[in-house]
């Protein structure tokens, strides 16, 4: 009886230690599967042709001056991306600001001299699909991205007469949120491809094409002082060009 006794309460403590023993084996098994690498990136760089040939038609014609493209601007951009395997889907965001300044006399009144100064202001955000048809040290990679452009167009002037400042005010300033499209072709080095630790950097160079047209009444205000009532109606000022970056970038967990 009482070695009966004893192997009744052996049963209890042989099932819970085999439940234990289960029940560690198995709780490490989702561990075991990696999520998929996490990419950061940066990237800076410059972009060319933002400007619109119908915005400066018109701005010649108002105003007598020569200017026909904004300068060069900078651009910066940073992401966030998921790789799995040759392919990396996430979101993209940049900025950057254009801008056109000119002082002159205009042809019909050489008393009068302008400041003008037009300023295009672009955040592009996207959603972006990267895929390397080869995995080597040098990554080839080809990316399309789709999404939204939040853009802001400003025109300020100043007007002189015989040398006395008679108007300084804002011809335009509107915001608008566009659609935005993106193709792009890029390649990226690893500082070391043989490594195989949780976190891994870098080089990218990307040349990008951004179809994001941006359409406001830049030309309102001399629609009323030209009696043009055409120049009311919105216009391209911009926002499509071509985006050439260098940058870097961080692979978060093992390949």
């Amino acid at each position: 009886m009482p070695q009966h006794s004893s192997q009744s309460r052996l049963l209890p403590r042989c099932l819970a230690s085999a439940f234990c023993s289960l029940l560690l084996g198995v709780l490490p098994l989702p561990a075991q599967q990696s999520a998929p690498p996490l990419v950061l990136s940066g990237a800076g760089g410059i972009a060319l042709g933002i400007g619109s040939a119908e915005l400066f038609d018109g701005y010649r014609q108002a105003t007598g001056l020569r200017a026909n493209e904004f300068s060069v601007p900078l651009v910066a951009s940073a992401g966030v991306a998921v790789a799995l395997g040759s392919i990396r889907v996430g979101a993209e965001c940049g900025y950057f600001r254009a801008e056109s300044r000119e002082q002159g006399a205009p042809p019909s009144s050489t008393a009068t001299q302008l400041d003008e100064h037009l300023q295009l202001q672009l955040l592009p955000v996207v959603l972006a699909l990267e895929w390397e048809p080869w995995q080597q040290q040098f990554r080839t990679y080809l990316s399309a991205g789709a999404g939204a452009t939040f853009a802001r167009f400003q025109w300020n002037e100043r007007v002189w007469s015989s040398g006395t400042l008679v108007r300084d005010g804002s011809n335009a300033d509107e915001t608008v949120t566009v659609p935005a499209l993106r193709l792009g072709v890029g390649t990226q080095l690893f500082f070391d491809e043989e490594s195989r630790s949780a976190v891994r950097g870098g080089l990218t160079i990307a040349m990008q094409y951004l179809v994001s047209p941006v359409r406001v009444a830049a030309l309102r205000y001399y629609a009323r002082l030209y009696d043009r009532p055409q120049w009311n109606s919105t216009i391209t000022v911009g926002g499509s060009g071509l985006l050439l970056t260098v940058g870097v970038r961080f692979w978060l967990g093992r390949p």
